[in-house]
């Protein structure tokens, strides 16, 4: 790959041009890594961003929650405690963003047994005396975020809180959430990329073999990372759907990993034309270079036997004019 090949180009040509993977092959491992690392961070990037409105969401529903159901609330030192009236904690819409919120602050809760409930919903959150935590299982995803970590004061009463959740702190607590979520999220792909595109690299330095080509494995390795292109994005438009509407497709990550084992295939099978097809071309120059000695030789055969014509006429030429010349008039004896 050339290098003033940039970012977005090596990101089209990965997927929709097979042709080029050939390039991919031939660059170096760095390259590929920086590509894919870039990848991560755009992906990151807008994850990040869409779980942080799906949290401002959210605690714009706790607001009105509060509101409605909560006699008083306080946290003091990272530790929060709810008052109702009654008895009943958990909050279950099927049309929400958040299909159930349970909330307990005691000292003795039973903290799995909570977990378990949510999970029988695709996303969940627990309201904690120290954290909430929140989870989806269509994604396989879990986070705590710790009061502590979001609030740097106490709150004695329900009001003093709700205008906490409406002040600029809470802005700064959506920024920090950010920055935690795409750090995390951050770390936790990019390591799974590159284990991918080690699979994918595996897989398609066998392939490689059973097709009777000689790949280096650092070949497979970068047509495996370029590979995981198109699935990273149908990933990210899947999480973002997802995370706004509760809309799921089931088995979608075998979906993922089946077009990047097909890209892998793909890929090593058009490298494996265009090298066919460099072979056919230089058997056909090297038949045209041994066919031009004999054309050279047939022209000088056939320009020899067009000359050759002209010299007999010449040679019976100049023959008839010593003829003519030798030959006396009738009569001379006379």
């Amino acid at each position: 790959m050339e290098e003033k090949t940039n970012f977005f180009k090596k990101l089209w040509i990965s997927v929709r041009d097979f042709e080029k993977y050939e390039q991919f092959a031939a660059d170096k491992v760095s390259k590929a890594i920086i590509y894919i690392l870039l990848l991560t961070l755009i992906f990151t990037t807008f994850i990040s961003l869409t779980y942080t409105y799906k949290f401002y969401t959210i605690v714009e529903g706790a607001k009105d929650y509060i509101n409605e159901n909560i006699e008083d609330i306080k946290l003091e030192n990272g530790k929060l405690e709810v008052s109702t009236n009654s008895e009943d904690l958990t909050i279950i819409n099927e049309e929400s963003i958040v299909p159930i919120i349970i909330i307990n602050t005691s000292d003795d809760v039973n903290v799995e047994e909570l977990k378990e409930k949510i999970k029988l919903y695709d996303t969940g959150m627990i309201v904690l005396s120290d954290r909430i935590f929140i989870s989806s299982s269509s994604l396989g995803q879990e986070e705590s975020i710790y009061y502590s970590s979001l609030f740097d004061t106490n709150l004695s009463s329900k009001a003093e809180f709700m205008e906490l959740l409406s002040g600029k702190n809470m802005t700064y607590g959506y920024v920090l959430f950010a920055i935690t979520v795409f750090i995390y999220m951050f770390i936790i792909y990019f390591i799974s990329n590159l284990m991918d595109g080690l699979i994918l690299g595996a897989l398609g330095y066998l392939f490689a073999r059973i097709m009777r080509m000689k790949l280096r494995f650092k070949a497979t390795y970068n047509i495996g990372l370029h590979a995981l292109t198109l699935p990273i994005i149908l990933n990210l438009i899947y999480i973002i759907v997802n995370t706004l509407t509760g809309f799921t497709i089931e088995y979608f990550q075998w979906m993922y990993t089946t077009i990047s084992y097909i890209y892998v295939a793909v890929a090593i099978l058009m490298i494996k034309t265009e090298i066919i097809n460099q072979k056919i071309e230089l058997i056909r120059l090297e038949q045209i270079q041994q066919q031009k000695p004999e054309e050279q030789e047939e022209e000088e055969e056939k320009e020899v036997d067009k000359q050759k014509p002209k010299k007999e006429d010449k040679e019976q030429e100049e023959k008839k004019e010593k003829g003519e010349q030798g030959e006396e008039p009738e009569g001379s004896n006379a």
